[in-house]
This record gives C-alpha cells, structure tokens and sequence, in this order.
C-alpha cells in the first residue's frame, strides 16, 4: 500500500513538474499577468506543506527551512534594499511590481524544490530532472512531428559542430533559454557527482537525455559555463584535499568569482563591447547597442546607490520597436544597476560566499565546493544572459544544493 501511494504521489509531482517547466511565459490575466509555472510551483509548495502535516519529518524539516532561508537570502536582500530606494526614486508601480515578482518567483520556486525533496528526499533531484526533460521533449517531439527526424538530426548536428555559429530554425523552434540553462545546472552537478550517481538505476538515460536536451537549446555560455564550473571543482577538490583548514580554498574561490563579477561590470562601462566590436569585428549579438542605451544610468561608485529592483526590467520592456531584444541580457550589470554599489555587494556576498561558507560547515567541505561551482555556472551565464532571475535556474540550483547528502544529514 505504501509503494502504491509513493508511486501516485510520484506521477503528482511529476505532471505537476513538467507543466511547470513546459509552459514558460504563459499565464492568466487577472489585472496582473500571474504565470503558470509560478501557479504550478505554489501548488506543489502547497501539497508538499500538507504532506508534512499528514505525515511529519521534523528531522528534514528543519534542515530544508535552514537551506530555504539559505537560499532565499538574496531575494529578501533586494527587497530589502529595494523598498527605500523605489521611494527616494519615485518609482512607479510597475517598475515596483516587476522588481517585487522577480523576488516572489524566486522565493515560491525555492519553496516548491524544498518541498519536492520533503516529500522525495534525494530521489527528488531525480523526479525534479525527469520533469524538465519531459516538457523540454514535448516541444522537440512537436518540432520533430512537424518537420521530420532527419531534418531536426541534421540541424542538431550543425549546431553542434560549429558551436552554435548556425542555428536553424528547428534549433531555434525548440531553444528555450530558461530551460536550456537549468538543465545546464543539472547536467553539472551530475557530472561533479559522477562517481556518487554513476550506479545508479537508468543513469545512463538520464544522462543521455539530459545531454540531448542540452544540446538541442545549445548555449555557447553554457557549455563555456559548465568547463569552467567543471575544472574549477576539480582544482578545488584536489587543493582541500588533505589540508587542516579545507574550508579557505572554495571561500577564496567565492570571493575571487564575485570580485571578477564586479571587474565585468567595470568592463562594460569602459567600453569592453565596442572595443572587442571595433578592435576583433565580434558580434556581440546586440550587446554593445544593450550596454549603451542603459549606460547613462548608472556609474561606478560607492556613492551610486541604485534605481530599486525592476528599473532595468521595466527599461527595456519600454525599447523603442526597433529593439528586437527586449532584455539587458546581463544580469549581473542589471544586479548591480537596481541594487546599486552597496546592495551588489551585499547581494553578491551572500550569493556565493556565504552560501559557500555556511554549506562547507553543513554539507562538509564537497558540498560546499559544489555549491561554488554550482554558483559559478550561473554567474557566468548571467553576464551574457538573465539566469540570476530565471525561474528554472533557481528551481535547478536550489533542488541540487537541498539533495545533496540529505538522507544523511537528517540521521
């Protein structure tokens, strides 16, 4: 009986999964758009909520509210910043609610992983990857369906040997950022834990799959992101091994990653993209122009103090229609142009090297090192694109960082 409703509750949370990770920007209209991947994310928080009072594990409870309050520090951060800074600078309410809601979607997702992991416990990692690569195969089996396997292998194919240089319009059908990048955190964290998972039942189709799906939303940042993310954790595991005080080498990894991030925000403003456009003819793929509409807005300074969350938001959905990107698509300039020096500082902190710190003392040293290079990918990728405030990157970051080692730590 017990394995009858684990199994019902299993293809609950799995149909609720893949609708939360297949409709991305649909939603209901109802004064304000409420998207239903957010709607889907509060259901599961909600059933997993029940759940615990039907049947209570405190032991994982409290360990899954200290990494909710972990992990949900950033967003709590912004608003807390955010809050003066919307009335000294008159904000309007659109700009407030945008900034609001981006913090909002965080937090709810956040709470739906950790609910998901109550329920499942590290088997939650796994239910959580085979939603995502079942609403990232519905949209390729419909592209498929349209215009053929041979078609959709012979695109792939080119996407991959040139690394993204040429994209069809199949690739392009079924490229969905959002996704392609939370899988990217997955795939990462499977392969830093290879050894651990690599026995595994159906690993082996996981990974395939996982990979697949990677490669057909193929992200150039990406792929670099993963790389990076992967030597960076080889470097750090080898460097604490067998040291007395292991904890100092992914702290001083954090501190240089997030020092790097404040060098790149640096680089924008003296001109990197029209520099690297005019020196070494690089598309930057809009960039530059993205860089030099919104440079007015801010400088570099200990006495800039920020627009308040949803300026940089609320910026570019205002583009004149001759913009076709409708995104700064650099989140790490958009933290610090809505946070200001201060609050960017603050933020980045707490995104990496305090999580960094608090999970080595939690998790043990690997956990705290993965959570680094984990951090790292999205970092990374958000000085290209929007992953910070990407929905499915905060459900993949949070759903890796709560499954690891939590069957143990409960004991």
């Amino acid at each position: 009986m017990r394995n009858v409703i684990y199994r019902i509750l299993s293809g609950i949370y799995f149909l609720l999964g893949v609708g939360m990770y297949y409709f991305n920007t649909e939603g209901i209209n109802a004064g304000i758009h409420i998207l239903y991947k957010i709607i889907l994310a509060a259901v599961i928080a909600a059933v997993s909520f029940a759940l615990f009072l039907v049947h209570t594990n405190l032991n994982r409870a409290k360990i899954l509210l200290k990494y909710i309050c972990l992990l949900i520090l950033p967003q709590l951060t912004v608003l807390v910043v955010a809050m003066p800074l919307w009335v000294y600078r008159m904000q309007g309410a659109t700009y407030i609610r945008r900034g609001a809601f981006d913090q909002v979607y965080g937090i709810t997702v956040t709470l739906a992983m950790a609910g998901i992991i109550y329920v499942f416990g590290k088997k939650g990692f796994w239910l959580n990857l085979a939603a995502m690569l079942g609403a990232n195969l519905i949209t390729i089996i419909e592209v498929i369906q349209a215009n053929g396997l041979r078609a959709y292998w012979q695109e792939l194919k080119t996407v991959v040997v040139t690394f993204a240089g040429e994209t069809g319009e199949l690739m392009q059908a079924v490229e969905i950022h959002e996704l392609t990048f939370a899988i990217g955190v997955c795939l990462l964290f499977c392969i830093l834990e290879w050894k651990e998972i690599k026995k595994g039942r159906f690993i082996w189709g996981f990974v395939f799959l996982t990979v697949f799906c990677f490669l057909s939303g193929f992200k150039r940042i990406g792929a670099f992101a993963i790389a990076a993310a992967f030597l960076s954790g080889i470097f750090l595991f080898r460097a604490a091994a067998g040291k007395r005080d292991k904890k100092i080498w992914p702290l001083f990894f954090s501190f240089s990653v997030i020092a790097a991030m404040f060098l790149y925000i640096c680089l924008v403003k003296g001109g990197v993209y029209e520099f690297l456009s005019a020196h070494f003819h690089l598309d930057t793929m809009g960039r530059r122009e993205l860089s030099r509409y919104i440079d007015n807005y801010y400088w570099i300074s200990p006495d800039y103090l920020g627009n308040g969350a949803g300026f940089v938001s609320r910026m570019f959905s205002d583009l004149p229609e001759e913009y076709t990107i409708r995104a700064l698509h650099n989140d790490i300039l958009a933290i610090y142009i809505d946070n200001g020096f201060w609050g960017f500082w603050i933020w980045m902190l707490l995104y990496m090297p305090y999580r960094t710190w608090v999970l080595c003392r939690w998790q043990g040293i690997r956990g705290g090192i993965l959570s680094a290079c984990l951090g790292l990918f999205v970092l990374l990728t958000a000085m290209t694109d929007n992953t910070i405030y990407y929905v499915y990157v905060t459900a993949a970051l949070a759903i890796c960082i709560m499954s690891y080692r939590i069957e143990e730590l409960e004991r």
